[in-house]
Order: structure tokens, then sequence, then C-alpha cells
């Protein structure tokens, strides 16, 4: 009933795989889907584990349909799916797409008439991580110290143990014990560090009463944080909404300020990302021309999760992709009154 077992479906769902070399044998990649007529001007890439295997997905932005699902990742792979778009790659307006280097190549040789937009939620989320590296950074060292100690300790009680031999005396083992500072709030800093990890994702008028005195402890302690999660707040607040629209160098302007801010504090976790936004700075401004983002993308990658739950998983890889191209992928009907 569903036309899987059509023969003319049969004959023409492997039409548009491709076949490589690796290692010296050739290796057939699947693309299960390729429906031209969901190009649009609007479009958007990814990539979603399927089972074992990541797959790349092309979306619309506008309709939320696939265009183009395949297993490949490589840059190389990739390129040799572009000659059958039939030049309609010339047609896409705009490509929003995380920072990948396979991506970036394929996008600009695929949709070369495009605006590139640098996918907001992976900056955003790349630069909440350095706020929490340096905090994870902090935790490591108390950790790592707590380590030193015990490993002193074991040496200690081995040398004490070997002399109560010689001297045929009774040996009573001591247990470690590591007396560790609270901070103001009477948290041990080990807990402190661990219990801010969630204060650090909001932003100051959103924390809780317990929030607003944690990160008080916290910030007298590691005032290296409190500048990361300033930073961040920063960063967060030139990246909004109300700024679409905003003349792209004023927003230069801006993040050139933001650039000399990092630096002055010397935090190598925010230098770092300091260093990517650099790398991605043009497709990242583009972002205000029109406020395009990559959210329908990251919206068909849950909807495919719950179709796989829903549907008994992917064990028939191809039934799947049937299924999952007559979802996901089909032009909706035209009304023609």
């Amino acid at each position: 009933m569903s036309g899987y077992l059509d023969p003319v479906y049969q004959h023409t769902k492997h039409k548009n795989d491709i076949q490589v070399q690796e290692f010296g044998k050739k290796k057939i990649i699947r693309v299960p889907i390729l429906e031209l007529s969901n190009l649009g001007k609007h479009m958007a890439i990814d990539e979603k584990q399927i089972g074992e295997q990541v797959h790349t997905i092309l979306s619309n932005r506008e309709t939320g349909k696939i265009a183009l699902l395949a297993e490949p990742l490589k840059a190389k792979e990739l390129a040799m799916l572009i000659p059958s778009f039939n030049g309609k790659g010339f047609e896409v307006k705009s490509c929003t797409r995380d920072l990948s280097q396979s991506y970036d190549w394929f996008c600009r040789q695929a949709f070369c008439n495009s605006l590139h937009v640098a996918d907001k939620f992976h900056i955003i989320k790349s630069m909440l991580d350095a706020t929490q590296d340096v905090r994870v950074r902090y935790r490591q060292e108390l950790l790592t110290d707590k380590r030193l100690k015990f490993e002193a300790h074991k040496t200690k009680e081995e040398e004490r143990k070997q002399k109560c031999k010689r001297t045929n005396q009774t040996f009573k083992p001591k247990n470690f014990s590591c007396k560790e500072v609270t901070a103001s709030n009477g948290e041990s800093y080990l807990e402190l560090l661990a219990r801010s990890r969630f204060l650090l994702y909001k932003y100051e008028h959103d924390w809780t009463n317990n929030q607003s005195i944690r990160a008080k402890s916290l910030f007298e302690k590691y005032p290296q944080i409190e500048q990361s999660y300033r930073l961040s707040c920063t960063f967060r607040d030139w990246y909004k909404k109300h700024n679409i629209g905003v003349d792209k160098k004023i927003m230069q302007e801006r993040l050139q300020q933001w650039y000399q801010n990092v630096e002055n504090t010397d935090i190598t976790e925010m230098i770092n990302f300091k260093s990517l936004v650099e790398r991605h700075e043009a497709m990242i401004i583009n972002y205000f021309e029109h406020g395009y983002t990559n959210a329908i993308a990251e919206n068909i990658n849950s909807k495919i999760q719950r179709f796989i739950a829903s549907n008994q998983g992917t064990r028939d890889r191809e039934s799947f992709y049937f299924r999952l191209a007559a979802k996901f992928s089909t032009p909706a009907p035209q009304n023609n009154i």
C-alpha cells in the first residue's frame, strides 16, 4: 500500500548514489533523497546522526522540505552532488549553516550567488562552552590538588607500613582526609564550581536568589569566571534580534571593541572563542542583514528523531529512507483553483 515495493521505485531508489574510491576500493555512498523541486531561495544545511551514520541534510527554510539527504560529509564527496542540481543552485539567495569546512566549501561551490550566514545557535553554544571551560579549568585544578594530596598520603602510609615491618610494630592505617575550604555561602569550592554551571547560562536578572548568592561567592574567588561571564553577556547582547537591520559597519565596530575587551582579560578560553569569531566574522555579521538562522534545520532534525522513535527505528534502512522521503521530501500538492 505504501508503494515501497513498486517496481519503478525499486529500480530508481539508487539512481542518485555516488561511487568513490576509498583505500583502493570502490565505495557506494547512499543519496536517498535528491528532490530538486525543494530547492528554493532560502536553504539550510546541517548534519544528522541516523543510526551509526552521519548524514548531510539540505532543507528549504521556507517550506521545511528536505531537498537533499546524503551520507557524505567530506567536501570532495559532497562536490560530486553539485552537477545533480542542474543549475538550480544559482537560484539560491541565502544559505545558513554551521562552521564546518566541508559545508563551507560545498555551499560556496553549489550556491555561489547566495548570502552565507553562520548559524547563530552554534556560535552562541561555542561562546557558552568557552565560559564553562573557565569554570571547569578551576574545578580540575582543585581536583588535581586533591589527587596529589591523596597520592602523597598513600606514599607516606606505604613508608610508615615498611617502617612498622622493620621494627615489628603493628601497622594501623590512617584514613585520608583533606580539609576543604568553604566559600562565603557555606559551600566548598568544589561544590561551588560544580553548582554554578547553570547560572552561567542565564542573564543576571534571571538568577534565582540562591543563584545570586552563589554567583557572588563564585566571582569573589574566581574573577576570571566573572570576566568571562560578563564578556559572554555582552556578546549575546550584540547578537540579539533587535540589532537586525543595523548597518553592518556599526556592528563590526562594536565587535572590534568586544575583541579588544577579550584581549585585555588574557583568558585563554575566551581568546580562543574570539579567534573563532574572527575567522568567520563575515558570515556571522551577515545575520544582521535579514536575521536568517538555521532553526528550521534543527527543527527538522528533531522531527526526524521523533519519526525514528515512532517508526520502529532504522533497522531496515532502505524502508526507512522511503518513509522518510515520503514524510519530509514529497512536495506539497499545488492548489490550482
